[in-house]
C-alpha cells in the first residue's frame, strides 16, 4: 500500500504538469496544497523585443520619438520661465521712506527741560525726558535752536553767529552727541534747524572789513530805495538786504567762504549723527537786484547743497545705508517749495497753512473753515504733486489751544493725527497746553514745557525749585494742564494723542492709505475716510472713517446715505463696524465694541469725535 508522502508526491507531480510554469506547493501543517500559475506577461515578451532592436524600420521611428519627447521637455520648461518673467508683477506693497510716518515733535531746547537749575533748558534735560516722549508714540525728535545764536531771550534759531558750534547755554557738543545716541538707542530720528539763508548781525562776518562780500548789499545811491535793504553799521555806503527783519542779513550764496561754511556745518552734524535738516528761508537763497526771490537761481543753490550732502553721505561708510532727510515750510513761497520738492531737491514741505487759523477768522463755523482749508491743501498736494506734513502749531504763532477754544483745539489735533502723510506736533499741544502769561506778549507761545501741576519746580520744568527760570508759565488753576496729570486719565487728551499717534504708525490704512475727500454736514460735522484702494472702491486691509462734529449740538449720521454713504469702501459692511477710538465726552460708545450703522445712526456730541474701523 502506498504510504501518505509517496501519493502527495505523485499528486505534486501531477499538479506540476509537465514544465508549464505552475507551482504547488504542500503546507504539512495545514495539510493544504497551494497552488500557483504563473502569471501572463502583458505585452511582447523580451525575446519578441529583441528582434525589432535594429529593426531598420523601427530603429529611426526611435530615435525620432526620443528626440520629439526632449524637445517637447525643453519647449515647456522654456515656456514657464518666459510665463514667470513677462506675467505682471504683483503690485509690490508702498513702503514710505520713515519720514513719511512718523509723528514729528518740534521742541525749544530754552523751554523743555532744565536738568541743571540754571534756569535754561538744555540737551541733556530733552534726554532725560526722552522717554515720555516714546511713551504718546513720538518718533522724531527736532529740537530748536541746536546752533550757536544771538544771546537774547527770543532764541530764534535764525539769529546764527557760528554755523559750526552748538550753543553752549544749552550744553557741549558733547551733550548733543548723546541726545542723538539715547534717541536711536531708541529706534527713533533727530532733526534740527539749518539756517542757510540768513544770519544775526553779531556774527563775526561782520567784524571784518570786506563783510559786504558774505551778504547781499547794494551802494545807496539816490535813486534805490528798497524799504528791504538797511545801512551797515560802519561808514560805508552800502545796503545790505534784510529777511525777514533788518536783524538778519540776507547771506551771498555766491561767495566762496559763506558755502564752505554751510557745507562744513552740514558735515559736522551728519557726522555727529543727525537725520535731517530744516531749512527754511529758502526764497533768499537767490535774489534780484531789488532783493525779490529769484526762484530759477534759489533751486539751483538749493541743488548744489542737496549734491553736496549726497556726496558726502556716499564718501562716508558709516552713513552709505542712511537716508537725510531735507524739508521746508509752506510759509516762505509756495511756488519754490512745489518746484523743489517735484525736482526731489527737497523731501518734503512742512504746511503750516492751519497754524494761521483762529476762531476770530473762522466765524461763523469752525467745521467749514476747516473744511476749505483741507481743501485748499489737498488741492495744492495734488497739483505739486508732494505729500502733506501737518503742522497746526508753531513757534511763531499762538499755540492751538489759545486760538480755539479748548475742545475744538482738541478736535483740531484729533484731526491731525488721522490726516494723510506726516505729522509735526508743537510741544505741549498732545495736551492742550495755552499760551504763557508773558509780559509783553512776545514769548506767549515760548512758555516752559508743563510735566507737573503748578507749585513743583516750575511746572516741573526745572531740576532746581527756586531756579530763576526766563521763560513764562501757563496758567494751570485746575491742575489739568500738564503731561502728568493728563498720562494718568484714560480719556484725557494727552492718552487720546497717543492712541492716535500709535495707531497711524501701526495700520497701513492711515499710515499710507488714501483719503476720501471730506465731507461737510450741516455746516458743523466732517468726515473722511482712509483706506488703501483697490479695485471698484473696494478697501485692502481695514478702512476708517473719521467723523468730528465741531458744533455747539448733537449731530447724526446716516452711512446709507449721500454723502456719508460715498466714504464707505464697496467690500466693507457697516452693520460690524468697530469703534477704534473717541474723545472724552462721547458716552454711547465705548472702544473695540461693534456696532451696527447700517441699522442705527452715528450719534456724535457736540465738540467730539469718534473714529471708526471697517
Amino acid at each position: 500500500m502506498a504510504t501518505k508522502d509517496a501519493l502527495i508526491a505523485e499528486e505534486g507531480n501531477n499538479f506540476g504538469g509537465s514544465g508549464s510554469g505552475d507551482i504547488a506547493t504542500f503546507d504539512k501543517n495545514a495539510e493544504v496544497v497551494n497552488f500557483e500559475l504563473e502569471p501572463k506577461p502583458i505585452g511582447l515578451t523580451k525575446e519578441q523585443l529583441e528582434k525589432y532592436r535594429n529593426d531598420p524600420f523601427w530603429k529611426p521611428v526611435r530615435t525620432v520619438l526620443f528626440a520629439l519627447f526632449w524637445l517637447a521637455w525643453v519647449l515647456m520648461f522654456a515656456g514657464a520661465i518666459a510665463i514667470v518673467v513677462l506675467s505682471p508683477k504683483c503690485a509690490e506693497k508702498q513702503k514710505p521712506d520713515w519720514w513719511q510716518t512718523k509723528v514729528s515733535y518740534q521742541l525749544l531746547t530754552a523751554t523743555f527741560f532744565d536738568s541743571d537749575g540754571d534756569g535754561v533748558g538744555d540737551f541733556a534735560g530733552i534726554s532725560q525726558k526722552i522717554d515720555f516722549l516714546r511713551k504718546i508714540g513720538v518718533t522724531t525728535v527736532y529740537p530748536t535752536p541746536v546752533i550757536k545764536i544771538q544771546k537774547d531771550e527770543y532764541f530764534n534759531s535764525y539769529d546764527v553767529v557760528d554755523h559750526l558750534s552748538v550753543d553752549d547755554r544749552f550744553g557741549t557738543e558733547e551733550q548733543f552727541k548723546e541726545l542723538i545716541d539715547t534717541i536711536h538707542n531708541r529706534a527713533m530720528y533727530l532733526v534740527m534747524d539749518l539756517p542757510v539763508s540768513t544770519v544775526d548781525l553779531s556774527h563775526p562776518w561782520f567784524e571784518k572789513r570786506d563783510e559786504s562780500k558774505f551778504v547781499i548789499a547794494k551802494p545807496t545811491d539816490p535813486g534805490f530805495n528798497e524799504t528791504n535793504f538797511y545801512p551797515f553799521h560802519g561808514a560805508n555806503n552800502l545796503k545790505y538786504l534784510g529777511y525777514p527783519s533788518s536783524q538778519n542779513p540776507v547771506l551771498n550764496w555766491k561767495d566762496s567762504e559763506v558755502k564752505a561754511t554751510i557745507n562744513s556745518a552740514i558735515q559736522k552734524f551728519l557726522d555727529l549723527g543727525v537725520d535731517g535738516f530744516h531749512i527754511d528761508h529758502i526764497s533768499q537763497l537767490a535774489v534780484d537786484s531789488k532783493g525779490k526771490p529769484n526762484h530759477d537761481g534759489a533751486v539751483k543753490v538749493l541743488e548744489e547743497l542737496t549734491k553736496s550732502v549726497q556726496l558726502y553721505v556716499e564718501s562716508k561708510e558709516e552713513l552709505k545705508e542712511k537716508k537725510i532727510v531735507l524739508f521746508s515750510s509752506l510759509k516762505d513761497i509756495e511756488e519754490l517749495h512745489a518746484k523743489a520738492v517735484e525736482t526731489g531737491i527737497l523731501h518734503y514741505v512742512i504746511d503750516n497753512s492751519f497754524a494761521n487759523l483762529d476762531e476770530k477768522k473762522c466765524e461763523p463755523s469752525v467745521a467749514k473753515c476747516v473744511h476749505d482749508a483741507l481743501n485748499a491743501a489737498y488741492q495744492r498736494h495734488e497739483v505739486d504733486k508732494y505729500s502733506p506734513h501737518w503742522q497746526f502749531s508753531n513757534s511763531e504763532s499762538s499755540r492751538l489751544a489759545s486760538r480755539f477754544e479748548t475742545p475744538t483745539a482738541h478736535l483740531l489735533s484729533f484731526l491731525q493725527l488721522t490726516l494723510p502723510g506726516a505729522v509735526s506736533v508743537y510741544y505741549g499741544q498732545e495736551y492742550g497746553l495755552k499760551n504763557a502769561m508773558s509780559k509783553d506778549g512776545e514769548l506767549k507761545q515760548m512758555g516752559v514745557m508743563q510735566w507737573y501741576p503748578t507749585g513743583k519746580d516750575h511746572h516741573g520744568f526745572s531740576k532746581e525749585s527756586d531756579a530763576p527760570i526766563f521763560f513764562p508759565e501757563t496758567d494751570d488753576k485746575l491742575g489739568m494742564d500738564n503731561y502728568n496729570s493728563q498720562f494718568d486719565i484714560s480719556d484725557s487728551p494727552l492718552k487720546i494723542y497717543r492712541k492716535l499717534a500709535k495707531l497711524r504708525q501701526r495700520d497701513e490704512a492711515l499710515i499710507v492709505g488714501e483719503t476720501v475727500r471730506d465731507e461737510l454736514i450741516n455746516d458743523d460735522v466732517i468726515l473722511f475716510s482712509r483706506y488703501i484702494k483697490a479695485e471698484n472702491n473696494t478697501a485692502t486691509g481695514s478702512a476708517f472713517i473719521v467723523a468730528l462734529n465741531f458744533g455747539e449740538k448733537e449731530q447724526k449720521i446716516d452711512f446709507n446715505v449721500a454723502p456719508a454713504s460715498k466714504l464707505i469702501p464697496t467690500n466693507k459692511d457697516l452693520a460690524k463696524t468697530e469703534i477704534s477710538v473717541v474723545t472724552a465726552n462721547v458716552t454711547d460708545y465705548k472702544v473695540r465694541e461693534q456696532h451696527n450703522f447700517v441699522e442705527s445712526q452715528l450719534v456724535l456730541p457736540p465738540k467730539q469725535a469718534v473714529l471708526l474701523k471697517l
